[in-house]
Parts: C-alpha cells; structure tokens; sequence
C-alpha cells in the first residue's frame, strides 16, 4: 500500500519511459522482451473485463511499472502490462526501479523487506491509488521455489546457497538448470498473472471478475 502522500504525480508519472522507450534503453534482454510481447496470453474474456474496468467512472486510467531489464520476472511480466495498456487505453509509464527508490519503497513486499519487481500500478485519471500487483504469480512463487529446491539437490549444492553466494561456475550451471525446469510454466504463471491483477481490479472496483 503506497503512503499516504505519494511522489507518484501526474509531473513525475509523466517522466517514466514509454515501453517502446524502456525497452530500447535496455542493455540487456531485448530480444526476451520482443519474444514475450508476441505471445502475450490475453483471451478475449481478459480483454473484454479489463475494458470494463478501464470503463468505469474510478477506472484505472493509469499504470506505473517499476522494472530493471535484468530481472527474469521483469522480461517475462512486463509485455503483458503493455498489452493490458494497449487493449484498454490505460497509460503506461516504466520506471527503472534503482533510480527510482523512492517510488519502489512505497510498494515494498515481504513485509516491508524486499524491493520485489516488477510492480504493475494502477490509477485512477485523477492519479487516485487502486491497487498493485508485484512480482509473479502465486503459482510461479510456488513453481519456482519447487525448481530451485529440486535443481540444487540435483546439483548437490548445500540447501542455503543463492545466486549471491555460490562461486560463478556453480552459479551458472544452478542458473541453467533452474531455466531448463521452470520453461515449460512459464505461459501458464502469466495466464495466472492476468487473472490475479484482474481481481485486483474487480476488488478495487467492487465489480465482478468475468475472467
């Protein structure tokens, strides 16, 4: 939930990039964000309450997306914010979470500890807060901490070790096989991604969730 006085204005909204601009200022995982942004699983039952939602007299009119080009949930997430952008006229501005501090900890998870990206923001015209969603989907938090369990033990790397932690050669064979066991789920966490901000919205809204 963001403070009560927010730094998000419409002056400093304004300044985020275009996704077109963001992901052309991105030093790495263009081509990610390009693949992603044509398999964007959004059925019409999505696009046709999104609309309605978009519709609506305190309708989200606006979307903010706090995003590092990096970021696997990032390239994975941040096409589908476009193509919610597109389909229902919402604006839609990305702000690059390391230079955007101030912003990112309004929106912190895990009780406050983690600067989780991305975060998809939604308000109204006149800039009033309706909800977010950050990060990934219930099932791609459950489907990944199951991977990486399973990709450590075939690794034999200790239960504790990170990405932070582990020496390179280690880090990249863990990275490898992480990617090679969460492919496959990958399209499903965004379907489940788009119904859950969709329920965010129909609860912001108090109106029914069709998809």
């Amino acid at each position: 939930m963001p403070a009560i006085t927010s730094v998000v204005t419409a002056a400093r909204f304004a300044q985020g990039f275009t996704y077109a601009d963001f992901v052309a200022q991105a030093a790495v995982n263009q081509d990610k964000f390009v693949a992603n942004g044509k398999t964007v699983p959004l059925g019409e039952q999505d696009v046709a309450f999104l609309r309605k939602a978009a519709a609506h007299p305190r309708g989200p009119a606006k979307m903010l997306a706090l995003a590092e080009a990096w970021c696997g949930d990032v390239y994975r997430e941040l096409p589908t914010a476009a193509r919610i952008a597109e389909a229902t006229g919402m604006e839609l501005r990305v702000f690059l979470r390391d230079q955007n501090l101030d912003i990112m900890d309004e929106f912190l998870s895990n009780d406050g500890k983690s600067r989780a990206i991305p975060v998809f923001v939604f308000y109204t015209k006149e800039f009033e807060y309706l909800t977010h969603w950050t990060e990934r989907s219930a099932s791609a938090h459950a489907g990944l901490a199951a991977a990486m369990k399973e990709a450590k033990e075939k690794l034999s790397l200790p239960p504790s070790a990170t990405f932070a932690t582990l020496p390179d050669k280690d880090r990249q064979a863990l990275l490898l096989e992480l990617v090679a066991r969460v492919r496959p789920f990958t399209d499903q966490w965004r379907r489940d991604a788009i119904q859950e901000i969709s329920q965010l919205l129909a609860n912001a809204l108090s109106i029914p969730n069709a998809g």
